[in-house]
C-alpha cells in the first residue's frame, strides 16, 4: 500500500509539472520568421543589407538548380512575401550611398544666383531716394492719423482711401522685381520671409531631385524618418527645428504647406507643384501671400501669427573639401582649431574660400544678415 501511495504521489507530481500549452496570438500566427532581438548579431550588417536587398529574389530552375523545394509556402506566396518585404524595406530604409546628381547641382547654383539678385534688388530699392521719401511721408500720415484719433477727431475718409495703396494681386505679377514704379514684390520681406522663401525652394528641390537620383518607382519620395538625413546629404546643412521655432523636424514642412507636405499614407515628402517649373518666382509669390496673411492676423490682434526664427534659419552649406588633405595640413589644422586660426593657417589653402561660400550664395547681396560671415 505504501508503494502504491508513493506511485500515486509521483504520478500527481508528474501531472503537475507538465509544461503549459502555448497559444499564439493572431499576429504571431502570421509570422514566418523570428524577429531578431535589438542588438542581436545578424547575417548581414545594416550597411551591407541596405546596399543589396533591392536585388533579392526567389531562386528559379532557370538559374541552374536541379530542384527547388518550398517547405513553408508555395512559390507564388514566397515571391509575393519577398516582394512585399523589399517594397517596405525600400520605403523605410535610407540610402547612405546616394549622391546628389548634376541636375540638382545646376539648380542649386541657379537658385543661389537668383536669391542674391533679389536681395540686391531689395537693398537698392530701400536705399533709393524715392523710397525714403515715400516712407517718410507714410510715417508722417500715420502720426497725424494717430493724433486725430487721440483727439477724437474723424479724418477725411476719401483722403485716407486715396492714401492707402491697393496691394497688387500676387499671382498676376509678371515681374517680381518690379510690380510698378520699380517696386519689388518682396519689398516688405523680413528675415523670416527670406528664410521661408529659401525653405520652400529647398523642400521642393529635395523631393524632385531625390526621385530623379533614385530613379525607382518603389521609392516615391523622402521618408519622414530620413528627412533630416537627406536634407543634409543634398544641401550639406543641418535641419534644426528650433531654428524655425518648432519642436520636430517633421513639423518644418508645415511652415510652407503651400509648397510641401507629408503624404498621409506613404509618409513621404510631396509637392503639388510640377517637377519642371517654368519659373521659380512662384515661391516669391507664395512667400508674399503668406506674409500678407500673417500681417492681417497680427493687425487683428493675433500675436501667434508673428514668426520668431533664429538667425541660423538661413545657413551656408558645410564646406566640401576639394581633395584629401596632406599629413602636414592635417597636423597644422587640428579638429579643435577655430575659424580664425583656420583663416590664418597656410594649410587652409587646400580649402579655398570659394568652396565655403559658393558664388551667389546668401550674403553676396549684403543686407543686414548677409553682411555677417558665418563659418
Amino acid at each position: 500500500e505504501e508503494e502504491e501511495k508513493k506511485e500515486d504521489v509521483k504520478m500527481e507530481e508528474e501531472e503537475e509539472t507538465e509544461p503549459p500549452k502555448i497559444e499564439l496570438t493572431e499576429e504571431e500566427q502570421k509570422m514566418w520568421f523570428k524577429v531578431p532581438a535589438v542588438g542581436a548579431s545578424t547575417d548581414l550588417t545594416a550597411t551591407a543589407l541596405g546596399q543589396s536587398f533591392g536585388g533579392f529574389s526567389i531562386p528559379e530552375k532557370s538559374e541552374g538548380f536541379d530542384e527547388i523545394r518550398f517547405e513553408w509556402q508555395g512559390e507564388k506566396e514566397s515571391k509575393a512575401y519577398l516582394k512585399k518585404w523589399v517594397l517596405e524595406k525600400k520605403r523605410n530604409s535610407r540610402m547612405d550611398d546616394l549622391q546628389p546628381g548634376q541636375w540638382f547641382q545646376d539648380k542649386v547654383k541657379e537658385w543661389q544666383k537668383l536669391f542674391a539678385e533679389w536681395q540686391a534688388k531689395l537693398k537698392t530699392f530701400k536705399n533709393s531716394a524715392a523710397q525714403k521719401e515715400k516712407e517718410a511721408s507714410a510715417k508722417k500720415r500715420a502720426e497725424e492719423k494717430a493724433k486725430r484719433e487721440n483727439e477724437g477727431k474723424d479724418g477725411d475718409e476719401e483722403e485716407e482711401q486715396e492714401e492707402e495703396a491697393q496691394p497688387v494681386d500676387v499671382m498676376l505679377v509678371d515681374d517680381v522685381c518690379d510690380v510698378g514704379h520699380g517696386e519689388p514684390l518682396f519689398k516688405d520681406f523680413a528675415f523670416e520671409d527670406w528664410a521661408l522663401l529659401q525653405l520652400r525652394y529647398e523642400l521642393y528641390l529635395l523631393q524632385v531631385a531625390f526621385k530623379k537620383d533614385v530613379n525607382d518607382p518603389d521609392r516615391p519620395g523622402v521618408h519622414e524618418n530620413h528627412f533630416a538625413f537627406y536634407y543634409n546629404k543634398y544641401f550639406r546643412k543641418t535641419l534644426t527645428p528650433k531654428h524655425f521655432n518648432v519642436n520636430a523636424v517633421a513639423e518644418i514642412p508645415v511652415l510652407v504647406k503651400d509648397t510641401a507636405s507629408w503624404d498621409p499614407d506613404e509618409k513621404v515628402l510631396t509637392t503639388t507643384l510640377e517637377e519642371d517649373l517654368e519659373s521659380v518666382t512662384i515661391f516669391v509669390k507664395f512667400a508674399e501671400e503668406s506674409r500678407r496673411e500673417r500681417q492681417r492676423r497680427i493687425d487683428a490682434g493675433d500675436e501667434t501669427a508673428r514668426l520668431k526664427f533664429s538667425p541660423l534659419a538661413i545657413q551656408q552649406p558645410t564646406p566640401k573639401p576639394l581633395g584629401t588633405p596632406t599629413v602636414a595640413a592635417a597636423k597644422a589644422w587640428p579638429a579643435s582649431t577655430g575659424a580664425k586660426a583656420w583663416q590664418a593657417n597656410p594649410a587652409a589653402k587646400a580649402w579655398p574660400q570659394s568652396t565655403f561660400r559658393p558664388a551667389g550664395a546668401w550674403g553676396a547681396a549684403g543686407g543686414q544678415w548677409g553682411a555677417q560671415r558665418r563659418w
